[in-house]
């Protein structure tokens, strides 16, 4: 797999002419089965077809469970300069819930033992409106992650999917989802009490202190161009076409090797782009700027949704000034559902 990647990338060294590489992140699925060798190899290789600029941000998404001290010491040798630790909970009653494989010991564990080995720029994930997080529990939950000092901390809704094990036990009425009353309290303390420690709440599922916020991410959220390059990663040129490589890791491996088409791609028309636009703005703290929106798409949403607009405004959850639209913090809660509000339909 480190082989086909390499393959990958060097065959996608030219491709639109890209800019300087200001992150490169490991995520999705568990790139921290790789070796600090294996990641090395993919750095160098990185950097010996792409131009990569300093001090650039260097991601690996961990599990607790597999960030053991030996295993941190190992990384340390390698260039990755920021962990992404999937903590979810300290709550043990709640991993469990989940069927995470760590405990909420070995969550604290491993911040600490990274944190003395030297990584500074550390985000931990936490999950909120589980079921049976009662408020107190959650205050908890974020106090230790407050007495941990990590400069990231990012948070999500937990949703229950149809045809899943939750979705499955919904169905039975095995299993009650949080009511979204519930899950809004969660919401605006964990932002209340950030805010009061130091933490910008710069997107609705991110919070960080002054300097430390995800430049990768932000960058997804900005429209930049990204390149993404093993099974299932996605790509976008930062114009108009996107692309996704196959999901199954035998046919991946196949069709480099043999160098055939590994992946499909899609054009954007002019609503696609602007509403991805209005979707990813809308998830920052800076929100829509209006002005660029009319110079690139050539809508005026304040004028063309005017009425969308003062509602959102009366409701509390919107935020209407001479630098664009924004939402406010239960705003951000109901992210989605507003966004599409705004949306421009393509005409036939």
């Amino acid at each position: 797999m480190v082989e086909a990647i390499c393959l990958e990338l060097k065959s996608r060294h030219l491709e639109n002419n890209r800019p300087s590489i200001e992150t490169i992140y490991f995520g999705g699925g568990t790139p921290s089965l790789l070796s600090s060798s294996e990641i090395s190899v993919i750095i160098e290789t990185i950097h010996k077809h792409f131009n990569v600029g300093n001090n650039a941000e260097i991601t690996l998404e961990a599990n607790p469970d597999d960030l053991t001290a030996a295993k941190l010491k190992e990384l340390r040798t390698s260039q990755v300069n920021r962990l992404s630790i999937g903590i979810q909970s300290f709550r043990d009653q709640d991993l469990k819930f989940m069927n995470r494989a760590h405990n909420a010991q070995e969550a604290d564990r491993c911040v600490k033992t990274a944190q003395d080995l030297g990584f500074e720029n550390i985000t931990i994930d936490l999950i909120y409106a589980i079921p049976g997080l009662e408020r107190t529990d959650w205050i908890k939950n974020i106090t230790t992650a407050l007495g941990l000092n990590v400069p990231h901390i990012s948070s999500y809704c937990m949703t229950i999917e149809e045809k899943t094990v939750f979705g499955n036990r919904e169905k039975k009425g095995l299993l009650k989802p949080t009511e979204d009353e519930h899950a809004l309290e969660q919401y605006i303390l964990l932002s209340s009490i950030l805010r009061e420690n130091g933490y910008l709440h710069y997107e609705v599922s991110n919070f960080a202190k002054k300097g430390f916020e995800s430049k990768h991410n932000t960058s997804y959220w900005s429209g930049k161009p990204y390149l993404g390059v093993g099974p299932s990663a996605h790509s976008f040129d930062g114009i108009s076409t996107r692309r996704w490589n196959v999901s199954n890791n035998a046919i991946y491996l196949k069709k480099i090797y043999d160098n055939e088409k590994h992946f499909e791609s899609e054009l954007l028309n002019a609503s696609e782009r602007y509403n991805e636009t209005v979707m990813t703005s809308l998830r920052t703290a800076k929100g829509i700027d209006t002005a660029q929106v009319k110079a690139n798409f050539g809508v005026d949403i304040k004028k063309d949704f005017s009425q969308e607009i003062s509602e959102y405004q009366s409701a509390g959850w919107l935020i209407s000034d001479e630098k664009g639209i924004r939402l406010t913090e239960e705003g951000f809660f109901r992210g989605d559902t507003i966004a599409s509000d705004f949306f421009k339909v393509e005409e036939k």
